[in-house]
């Protein structure tokens, strides 16, 4: 009698399994796959997460997280763990513009589905690159010229020598973003970077580290501009300890709570603004559509904008 239960409880079972395989629904929650690569933890990051947790719930998708610890070579490997894993998309925001471009190959190949969002491949701006379905992001050059636009806001016609403190290297962000900023520096023949320094890790502590190490150095600085938020809060403590003589103006991307008494105060005279939540929203979105059987344009892009002491009280940060 336990012998034919047994077979039975057994014979339901294959049954079942034949069923979903048959359907095509994976085993667990039965939602899509879609793998998300972050380059490395930052509180940037963990904001645009709760966008996609947000999108995923709406939409019924099983979101994968990796993080490559800033190793383009860990973060290509992970590209290919998903691969084998035959996951049914892939959002990929690069560690490496450059280094990360044979994962289009590898999800070609393989037929998955590949998205990158923030942190795009390639040399181009608007994150296109064949193979690759849609960048969902900031064109970063012109964030770059964003940088540059705020300096004219500050420094006008005056003669003035620059710090540049860039993101992490090998970063499209870093690159495009100085790009876009050179491009406006070499509008001014009396302008000059006397000192720039990327950071690994795009870490507070890095960047202060570099501005202090430049100002030991006792050259006359104008203006600090800064790729990222808590750079731009670094370089105003640390002007603030130095004491100079002169003022000094200071620049940032992104907002977070942090620099509102900063922008309040003069002490970062401005920043930009978008929201990050929302492009980890539309990255996830993306995927959906895809999957649905929609055509994505080849860039999905968000506008940035100035925050100063004229709207600072009008904007809730994110971070």
């Amino acid at each position: 009698m336990k012998k034919t239960i047994v077979l039975m409880l057994m014979l339901v079972l294959v049954a079942g399994m034949a069923s979903v395989f048959a359907s095509g629904v994976k085993e667990g929650t039965g939602a899509p796959d879609v793998a998300v690569l972050f380059p490395g933890s930052v509180e940037f990051f963990m904001v645009q997460r709760k966008g996609m947790d947000a999108a995923a719930a709406e939409f019924k998708l099983n979101l994968i997280y990796a993080d490559a610890e800033w190793d383009a070579g860990k973060q290509l490997n992970q590209v290919e763990n998903f691969v084998a894993r035959k996951v049914d998309v892939i959002l990929l925001c690069a560690a490496d513009n450059e280094a990360l471009i044979p994962a289009v190959e590898i999800c070609n190949k393989a037929g998955i589905p590949l998205i990158t969002f923030t942190n795009a491949l390639g040399p181009n701006p608007d994150g296109s690159y064949k193979g690759v379905l849609t960048f969902v992001g900031v064109n970063e050059v012109e964030l770059g010229r964003l940088m540059g636009k705020m300096a004219e806001r500050v420094l006008g016609n005056n003669p003035a020598n620059i710090v540049l403190i860039e993101g992490t290297p090998g970063t499209a962000p870093q690159r495009m973003r100085s790009q876009g900023f050179k491009e406006v520096v070499a509008q001014h023949s009396n302008w000059k970077i006397v000192y720039s320094q990327a950071i690994p890790g795009w870490t507070k502590e890095g960047a202060l580290a570099a501005i202090e190490a430049f100002l030991q150095t006792g050259q006359k600085v104008d203006l600090v501009s800064s790729q990222w938020h808590a750079a731009a809060s670094a370089a105003a403590e640390a002007i603030l300890e130095k004491k100079l003589p002169n003022k000094v103006y200071v620049t940032g991307l992104e907002f977070s709570k942090e620099l509102v008494p900063y922008i309040k105060d003069g002490k970062v005279d401005m920043t930009t603004n978008y929201s990050i939540a929302d492009v980890g929203y539309k990255a996830v979105e993306a995927a959906y559509k895809h999957l649905q059987g929609q055509k994505l344009p080849a860039m999905i892009s968000v506008d940035p904008y100035i925050v100063d002491k004229a709207n600072v009280d009008s904007i809730v940060p994110e971070m």
